[in-house]
């Protein structure tokens, strides 16, 4: 029963109690003859903790005025008013009875005395959504999505890893390591304005130098970003044409969705992107990034050659600033979303893919700087962003959530999982055994005993795997029981590829030791026969991870398909994917079709043929390293008016022409098109935070380095 409710009986009661102190009981059975029989007190409705106090109300008044008759009586006895209070008052108490009773019942099959925060926003979305007539699988599907989202919710400081430096190191020790850093980039930067016009400048220097009066970004722009906080030397540019816009609403309220869209000369930069990649010229993608410095998939592209300059701080930080980008134009509307857990983006959507690939690289930086706390609030926002969980950030939380101490979240989301009957991720059997972890944490050694006991029973094969992997002897409980197919050994090698450093200390390895001594043999026979195949996200994040012993269980069918460039890796079927701009669409288009082209296109493509002929006779790339002259800040190494007007056929003629291999013709006519020779597989490594290290390149890898396979 409400509060509301029991206020109102609470009054009556008191309003009985003083009308019997004045009236005579001595006509109590004469006058309760003669009293009309009042109309039954309707039960409570049980729907009145969600809010609908009231309509009960108005429709027990309803009620009570179509059994009691229409006239009223102006009048009426003191001695009446007593007898009537007396009778009233028992059938009040039959009626309170029952409706606590109901109301018990109610709460029981709730399992909840109380409201709570997701009792509180499953009244608001039914609210929403009176008569819609929805059903109970409706209800049920709306409480997963509210439970979902309480998890979710993503707090943007914990997205910058500057505060999570500041918590560990203090303040005082980031701000003079920022001052030094800035201190030694304007004793370089005033190094070359000095006149060195011979002095080989590296790759970090040549992107951070700017003209000696250039504008810089805003500060609030800087700091209010929702996920990078900028730097001031980045340049004061647009975003060329990258926005945002609403999609979709859930109909329940759950969840809204976005989009980012490519307008205007966006599409045109992200077709002349694809050509330079199909040519293969580092130093031509450096340059298009001093041009266009916000246009997010040549800072993924850059940021490869970073990489492969041994550069980890300068790829690292151009992974930053696309997300600074994407940041830049987010509507308030979606911030709000994401901290409520609600924003959604459509992994379908091109566009919207590479937030993913900045954010996995980004997140894989901030593993090397130790700073898991950040990690975990990116891997929560990659998986939040859309549910099916396209880059399998579920093998990252649970990993995470370890090392950052986040425990109990941890707990939670498991249980949200367990719960979940549209779950249809089959691996969780796995990840869950990092709950096991999180009790010890917690100090809740019994529970973790439990947990662990049937953890072994259920997944024996994981158990034996991690005993082999810890170097300690298998008790005869689990001894001989292992992965036999490639789906199992997949799912088993890459829930250790993240947790077996976790377990790698003195209370969890007694403990496993202590349960696998104390339980009978298992009996396999019992189990299932097989796990599920590597579904496309997760081999994707083996991919991507770059680890051979997983590469070699993926499926084959995914790692083959085409495209798959490492600025868009392993996508979706060109049918699964949402087009909307044409530069999107390129890597789809068949590269050998014929077709003729007009005048005004072989006039472009032999532009763009003398263009690199006079770039390969200029000696346009530096013999040393990607280092540049002191005076490449200033002019490039090719006439910045021809390739405007190269770029300008570009765009008309690859719009005009529908035929959908024109870039790949004209690479082709080039002699410098294809898709690229397979990249070396990379070699497994293992560094210091329990995570095996990538060795494959950061997204958009050369044709012939790793760029496509």
């Amino acid at each position: 029963m409400s509060t509301r409710q029991l206020r109102k009986l609470q009054k009556q009661r008191e309003l009985e109690q003083a009308i019997e102190k004045h009236n005579d009981e001595s006509d109590e059975g004469e006058e309760s003859e003669r009293e009309p029989v009042p109309a039954a007190r309707p039960k409570p409705n049980l729907f009145a903790a969600l809010g609908g106090d009231d309509d009960a109300d108005a429709e027990a008044d309803e009620d009570e005025d179509d059994e009691g008759g229409a006239i009223i009586e102006p009048v009426v006895d003191a001695p009446q008013q007593a007898a009537s209070a007396k009778k009233n008052r028992k059938k009040k108490k039959k009626s309170k009875k029952k409706a606590a009773s109901a109301a018990a019942e109610d709460h029981e099959a709730a399992r909840g005395t109380e409201e709570d925060e997701i009792d509180k926003a499953i009244k608001a979305l039914k609210i929403s959504n009176t008569g819609k007539g929805t059903s109970a699988q409706d209800e049920e599907k709306q409480r997963r999505a509210v439970a979902s989202n309480s998890i979710f919710q993503i707090n943007t400081y914990h997205l910058r890893a500057i505060n999570e430096m500041r918590n560990l190191f203090g303040r005082e020790i980031i701000e003079s390591a920022q001052a030094e850093e800035e201190r030694q980039q304007q004793e370089q930067q005033q190094q070359m304005r000095r006149g060195r016009g011979n002095t080989q400048l590296d790759l970090e220097t040549f992107l951070r130098t700017q003209a000696p009066n250039a504008k810089k970004l805003p500060e609030v722009s800087l700091r209010r970003n929702p996920f990078i906080q900028g730097r001031d030397y980045w340049p004061a540019q647009s975003a060329s044409g990258l926005t945002m816009k609403e999609i979709a609403k859930a109909d329940d309220g759950s969840s809204t969705e976005y989009a980012y869209l490519h307008e205007g000369e966006y599409d045109s930069l992200q077709m002349l992107f694809f050509a330079c990649v199909q040519i293969g010229d580092p130093m031509r993608m450096v340059n298009l990034l001093k041009r266009v410095p916000y246009h997010i998939s040549t800072l993924l592209q850059v940021s490869a050659v970073a990489k492969q300059d041994q550069n980890m701080a300068l790829s690292s930080e151009l992974c930053e600033r696309a997300l600074f980008t994407f940041g830049r134009v987010t509507t308030s509307a979606f911030r709000q979303n994401l901290e409520q857990g609600k924003a959604r983006l459509e992994f379908r959507r091109p566009e919207n893919r590479q937030f993913w690939l900045a954010g996995y690289h980004y997140l894989r930086s901030l593993l090397r700087k130790g700073t898991y706390r950040t990690a975990l609030e990116w891997a929560k926002l990659l998986y939040a962003l859309d549910p099916k969980d396209p880059y399998s950030m579920r093998h990252y939380l649970h990993f995470l959530a370890v090392r950052a101490h986040e425990s109990k979240w941890l707990l939670d989301f498991l249980q949200d999982v367990d719960e979940d009957v549209y779950n249809v991720h089959e691996d969780f059997i796995y990840l869950k055994q990092s709950g096991i972890l999180a009790m010890l944490q917690m100090g809740e050694t019994e529970s973790a005993k439990e947990a662990l006991t049937k953890g072994m029973q259920r997944v024996p094969w994981l158990y034996c795997a991690l005993f082999q992997e810890l170097g300690l002897d298998a008790p005869p409980s689990i001894w001989g029981i292992h992965a036999e197919s490639d789906s199992r050994q997949f799912w088993v090698k890459l829930y250790l590829h993240f947790a077996k450093d976790l377990w790698n200390n003195t209370q969890a390895s007694s403990l496993l030791t202590q349960v696998a001594k104390s339980i009978e043999k298992v009996q396999v026979g019992d189990l299932p026969a097989d796990d599920a195949m590597p579904d496309l996200g997760a081999t994707r994040l083996v991919y991507l991870e770059g680890q051979t012993s997983l590469i070699t269980l993926a499926p084959r069918e995914l790692l083959e398909r085409q495209p798959n460039y490492d600025f868009d890796p392993m996508p979706p079927a060109k049918e699964d994917n949402i087009f909307t701009y044409q530069g999107t669409q390129l890597p789809w288009a068949d590269d050998r079709a014929g077709g003729g082209r007009d005048d005004a296109t072989n006039e472009a493509l032999a532009r763009m043929q003398n263009m690199l002929g006079a770039q390969q006779r200029g000696g346009g790339m530096p013999a040393r390293g990607f280092g540049m002259g002191a005076a490449a800040d200033d002019e490039s190494d090719y006439d910045d008016e021809t390739d405007e007007e190269l770029r300008r056929d570009l765009e008309e003629h690859a719009r005009r022409s529908r035929e959908p291999g024109f870039l790949g013709n004209l690479m082709q006519m080039l002699g410098v098109g294809g898709r690229g020779a397979p990249a070396e597989e990379a070699e497994e490594q293992h560094d210091e935070y329990g995570v095996e290290e990538e060795d494959g390149d950061v997204p958009g890898g050369w044709p012939g380095h790793g760029g496509n396979r």
